[in-house]
């Protein structure tokens, strides 16, 4: 399970997402450079923000997808910890284009799980729920070992 982390000048690789997101960003950092950076982020690339330093307890396969592509960024706070700015990190026009900015710029007040984190888990609650079948049980106490006392041809020819 990887990915492809768009970085510099036309610069591109490869990370392993089964890992703690803090992990995947940590290896990031180091690999591509940004170490001086205070805090990173990643967008697909329409400039959507996954939000991973929301969610940095979480595996990173349970927000990004296996072989896609997504673009560096830094991530810069404000006077007020609501107000973070995301710059890329990727020297690209066809990819860091104005409306990959636009989008990018719309995601800067967003809080909390990406919509893909949310179906995650609510697909992980419905698999919990198992309809039992009728018949599948056992009502004894004992489990299977646990027989019914069958009539001796003695006791039944008393009756």
């Amino acid at each position: 399970m990887f990915i492809t982390v768009l970085h510099g000048e036309n610069k591109a690789d490869l990370f392993n997402i089964h890992c703690k997101i803090q992990i995947l960003l940590d290896g990031i950092k180091h690999h591509c450079g940004c170490e001086d950076k205070d805090e990173i982020e990643l967008a697909d690339e329409s400039g959507q923000v996954k939000n991973l330093l929301q969610n940095k307890h979480h595996y990173a396969n349970e927000l990004l997808g296996e072989r896609e592509t997504y673009v560096l960024l830094s991530v810069t706070s404000g006077e007020r910890p609501s107000e973070i700015e995301f710059r890329p990190l990727l020297k690209d026009e066809h990819i860091i284009n104005p409306k990959f900015l636009a989008k990018l710029g719309s995601c800067q007040d967003r809080k909390g799980p990406s919509p893909r984190m949310r179906s995650r888990r609510i697909h992980r609650k419905s698999t919990l729920d198992i309809p039992t079948a009728e018949g599948l049980r056992n009502s004894s106490p004992h489990g299977s070992r646990a027989r019914t006392p069958n009539a001796s041809p003695k006791q039944s020819k008393k009756i």
